[in-house]
């Protein structure tokens, strides 16, 4: 392989088309704020209040390994609205370093066999560039995104399953990762296990969320990757630990490949690059087709040997999400502050739209821990991993991922 070239990745980024019913938090806010001002009232909420040409704007000098060399914006999509804004399609028509994706809102089938809430999935594109209103550009086009969420929704249900949209990609070659899979979903710890299992890139660092998952997701794709690359469990692990033994049989099963980690800054309001993709490129100024092209054509096992992608920055911390919503409310009731009608609407208002952002943080806390508690239980890998065995025949992949420092 000749030289290569580091190119700063900002790869999950939200912008104001996130807002409206793209939102999964509209709703919700949009209720509070009906109950506290009347049903009538003008006042509307938004979660971001980034344009497109702020973000165009953070592109750098393409020859400064320090400037951010790529984006993917990856504004929310759900069933209700997957609109690709005009903006967005003119500004990655005129730089192809940015490109149109999207964060769609999904469900899985548990292990109940109820449908619930479940991880959400970065779909960015493909290597080609795609046609559009403005010119041609990298990422999703609409026409793609409208047969995503027609072919891809849980049965009976509007919204689309988490596996037929990674089912979807790879049919399409398509490049996605999942989204912060151990955070804001409802499944049970083994449903949640058997998505990341399929995802082949898992966003591990994200920094919209504290780091309690970051660490049990990078011992799952360690898990993961050993059984990909031959190694088993032993018998004594297979009988004190029968949710890594049953993980373990699908993965060999259906010959689940080994998973990449993934980092994404998931901002909505400011530091943009707080967490970043190292994308080590083969030409000094990459397309983000160069990007997907690496995500697709190339095994997971090579991409972790050479390093190719590697993660900057750390996951959020309480303080961190604290400021975020802070900054987001306060921005609301300025932007909304001919509509409220003075101070004692304004804090019915304030308090009405806390409530809810508290209220949905700490169900969304509730439910991590409860995951937590769930995988410290079932899944200890400290001593998994400690006790695996390596089949002989598999040695060479196997010493070659772990002198890569991934297994």
């Amino acid at each position: 392989m000749g030289q290569r070239y580091p190119v700063r990745t900002i790869a999950h980024v939200h912008t104001e088309a996130s807002n409206g019913l793209a939102s999964e938090m509209d709703e919700m806010i949009g209720g509070a704020i009906r109950e506290a001002l009347g049903q009538d009232t003008r006042v509307t909420w938004s979660e971001c209040f980034t344009p497109v040409s702020r973000l165009a704007g953070l592109l750098g000098d393409p020859h400064d390994p320090e400037a951010i060399g790529l984006i993917t914006v990856t504004d929310h999509m759900n069933h209700r609205s997957h609109r690709l804004p005009e903006a967005l399609l003119q500004a990655a028509a005129a730089d192809h370093r940015l490109a149109a994706g999207a964060e769609i809102a999904c469900v899985e089938r548990d292990t109940d066999g109820e449908y619930r809430k479940a991880p959400e999935v970065l779909v960015y594109g493909g290597p080609e560039p795609v046609e559009g209103p403005f010119g041609r550009y990298y990422g999703l086009a609409q026409a793609q995104i409208d047969e995503l969420f027609a072919e891809c929704r849980a049965p009976g249900l509007p919204r689309v399953r988490t596996t037929r949209v990674l089912q979807f990609c790879r049919e399409r070659n398509l490049a996605c990762a999942l989204a912060h899979p151990f955070d804001g979903h409802f499944l049970s710890l083994e449903a949640t296990l058997d998505v990341i299992s399929r995802g082949r890139f898992v966003e591990t660092v994200n920094g919209g969320f504290p780091a309690a998952s970051t660490r049990f997701l990078e011992d799952f794709i360690g898990f993961q990757n050993r059984v990909a690359s031959g190694w088993r469990l032993d018998g004594a692990s297979a009988l004190r630990w029968p949710l890594a033994r049953r993980m373990a049989e699908r993965i060999l099963a259906e010959r689940r490949p080994p998973l990449h980690p993934w980092g994404g800054s998931d901002a909505h309001s400011h530091d943009f690059d707080r967490v970043t993709v190292r994308f080590l490129a083969d030409r000094p100024v990459p397309t983000a087709g160069d990007l997907f092209r690496a995500m697709l054509e190339r095994p997971v096992e090579a991409l972790l040997v050479d390093g190719t992608f590697q993660i900057q920055g750390r996951p959020g911390t309480a303080l961190s999400v604290l400021d975020d919503v802070v900054r987001i409310v306060i921005r609301n009731l300025w932007r909304n502050r001919n509509e409220i009608g003075g101070l004692r609407a304004a804090s019915r208002t304030i308090r009405g739209a806390r409530r809810v952002v508290s209220e949905e943080l700490a169900r969304r806390d509730r439910r991590q821990a409860d995951l937590l508690a769930a995988a410290a239980r079932e899944l200890d890998f400290a001593q998994i991993l400690s006790r695996m065995v390596l089949r002989p025949a598999e040695a060479a992949p196997a010493r070659r991922l772990r002198l890569a420092g991934v297994v």
